[in-house]
């Protein structure tokens, strides 16, 4: 059955990565003041200190405009770094304009010297995204296996996919190890789960 699902969400991320190579070339697409201060003027997010974003790569809807307005809320900004002993992902606090270094799959990183903190919301990129909060990515289940130990921890937290608005489809194929994000936040609007 594992290998069987597991081919099904082989497939959905070809379609899905096709699809979002055609979205990225509207650059009117990717970001929405408007959208995201909806998420915090909730009064869920008031006390939020700490928030991981992450650089976007490739074809992913563009977040400098995301990160800059975080770090302007005065929010503690941090980004992923992938732990290779135990593939959960660490999270280093990035000061703005500060030099990145490349990390795993030549993602940027905030420098080794930098704290390392326990986000208590993540923005999660996706390649889709299910109307029932459940969300596609590339397939090493690093904000998964995260997000597990998180729980595992009793850290509490929130999880945000970041993704377009066309990204979204009625049903992914999903596992027990698959994790429901709490909100989906795209260029049109807040979805919360």
């Amino acid at each position: 059955m594992k290998n069987k699902i597991s081919q099904i969400k082989t497939k959905q991320r070809k379609k899905f990565i096709s699809l979002r190579e055609n979205l990225y070339t509207d650059v009117n697409l990717n970001f929405n003041l408007e959208v995201i201060d909806q998420l915090f003027k909730k009064k869920l997010f008031s006390n939020i200190k700490i928030i991981s974003s992450f650089f976007s790569i490739q074809n992913e809807i563009p977040t400098r405009k995301l990160n800059n307005y975080l770090i302007n809320k005065n929010k503690i900004l941090t980004f992923p770094v992938v732990n290779l002993s135990d593939e959960i992902l660490e999270f280093r606090e990035y000061k703005k304009n500060q030099k990145l270094i490349l990390g795993k799959f030549n993602i940027p990183e905030p420098p080794l010297q930098n704290k390392l903190l326990k986000p208590e919301l993540l923005f999660v990129p996706c390649l889709a995204f299910d109307t029932k909060g459940f969300r596609l990515g590339y397939g090493g289940g690093y904000y998964d296996k995260t997000f597990a130990h998180f729980k595992s921890i009793n850290h509490k937290f929130i999880s945000i996919g970041f993704a377009y608005e066309a990204q979204k489809t009625e049903l992914l194929t999903i596992d027990k190890f698959d994790y429901k994000l709490n909100f989906v936040l795209t260029e049109k609007q807040l979805y919360s789960f």
